[in-house]
């Protein structure tokens, strides 16, 4: 088994033991997540203020720019996860928490031109990268095989609590001034950067970062290779669909609104953040007390399938309402529900499945995770468009159908083997 020691002397005797940098971590995953989310709810008048007031031309652009953002996720965040491998997790992440910081500042000059939004999400999906997959990898290194599902639903439950609050105080920001959100999230990411700087502790020992970075390691292609080859490729293909869908209909979600007459461009960022405030509560109920116990008695694999299925009955719901009302409360429990079941769970069994650096690996997740969030984008903007605004939710439906009907007829994919279940 891996060795988990770190310079903070990381204890190895349960999860309580690790508790605290952990929390740490979470603390600094949830202030990220917080900025990224208070720009959320305001991204669509930040579109139309560049193209025009054409919801089908603002949803389009609105594809390209986050597939922009994620493309660059999908190229960086391999290199990352290896450099995080060979000079530790720490100062992966405070380079990822200053340059998020520096993007948003451009984010809130833009001012109506689409030249400085696209360089602020290009810029921000570069050094984002650096994070999510490396964020994840911390946990492994400090956790054991036992309660790793444990630790990805309590950094994933920060996800979540961010994602709740921060669309919430993006939406009352927004009233003040369009500007106002991009400026708060970066002097956030600029707080998190010195916060973490002085409390997270590093969590790969000396040793183990040595032995990553021998020099008789195999280059980062190659290494590539055996991580594309190896026994988390069909994982890597469900995390691929379940986020393609899912990205699908966060791209267009603001525009749904609008177009189904839910929402107008005055009161557009107070119910987005509305919504995505009972998003997060669903999620962190699911990831941050529940994902322990579903996995301890159904095992991840089917702690994973379940989640599908349950997504799969969220996308459908979505379409349904018509009324503010019940469009907060009908489609938001499974959806978030079924997402949070079924990140940690495929997160915590490519750690086990894992025979390369667990920086590499994660992040490798994390790089199919942003081609999905480059892909689904477009094709969501593409969807509503040509189709309607109810398309995305359908294709979504369906895509993560074809997932869970590979898990059954390939069960090996969520199967450990007894080497595996020992790690």
């Amino acid at each position: 088994m891996r060795k988990r020691s770190s310079d903070a002397s990381l204890p190895d005797d349960g999860f309580k033991a690790v508790l605290r940098p952990i929390l740490l971590l979470a603390l600094t995953v949830f202030i990220d997540l917080l900025g990224f989310g208070i720009i959320l709810p305001n991204l669509p008048l930040y579109i139309k203020q560049a193209v025009g007031q054409s919801a089908g031309d603002a949803a389009f652009m609105g594809g390209l720019l986050a597939a922009s953002y994620s493309l660059t996720q999908f190229l960086c965040a391999p290199f990352w996860g290896r450099y995080s491998d060979r000079v530790g997790r720490r100062p992966v992440i405070l380079i990822s928490l200053l340059g998020v910081g520096v993007a948003y500042i451009f984010f809130g000059l833009s001012n109506g031109h689409l030249w400085m939004l696209f360089t602020a999400r290009l810029l921000a999906g570069v050094l984002s990268s650096a994070s999510i997959g490396v964020a994840f990898a911390y946990v492994a290194d400090v956790t054991t095989p036992q309660n790793r599902a444990k630790g990805m639903g309590l950094l994933g439950a920060c996800f979540g609590l961010g994602f709740m609050m921060g669309p919430a105080i993006g939406g009352f920001l927004g009233k003040v001034s369009l500007s106002l959100p991009a400026y708060v999230a970066a002097g956030m990411a600029l707080a998190n950067f010195f916060l973490s700087s002085r409390l997270l502790p590093e969590s790969l020992s000396p040793e183990e970062r040595a032995r990553l970075s021998a020099a008789d390691r195999p280059g980062t292609l190659e290494q590539l290779r055996r991580v594309l080859t190896g026994p988390t490729i069909g994982l890597y293909a469900l995390s691929f669909i379940s986020i393609l869908g899912f990205a699908a209909i966060e791209q267009a979600f603001g525009f749904f609104l609008l177009a189904r007459g839910i929402a107008t461009d005055k009161n557009l960022p107070e119910r987005f953040g509305i919504i995505m405030a009972f998003v997060g509560i669903v999620g962190i109920i699911v990831q941050g007390g529940l994902i322990g116990r579903f996995v301890t008695r159904l095992g991840e694999g089917t702690v994973a399938r379940i989640g599908m299925a349950v997504l799969v009955v969220g996308y459908i719901a979505l379409t349904l309402p018509r009324e503010w009302s019940w469009l907060v409360f009908l489609p938001t429990i499974p959806l978030s529900g079924g997402r949070s079941m079924m990140g940690p769970a495929i997160s915590a069994l490519i750690t086990r499945k894992s025979t390369e650096g667990q920086g590499l690996n994660l992040s490798v997740q994390s790089s199919f995770d942003a081609l999905a969030r480059t892909i689904g984008p477009l094709l969501a903007g593409w969807l509503f468009k040509t189709f309607g605004p109810t398309m995305p939710y359908y294709f979504s439906a369906g895509i993560t159908v074809v997932a869970l009907v590979i898990t059954v007829a390939v069960p090996s994919i969520l199967t450990l083997s007894q080497d595996e279940e020992a790690r």
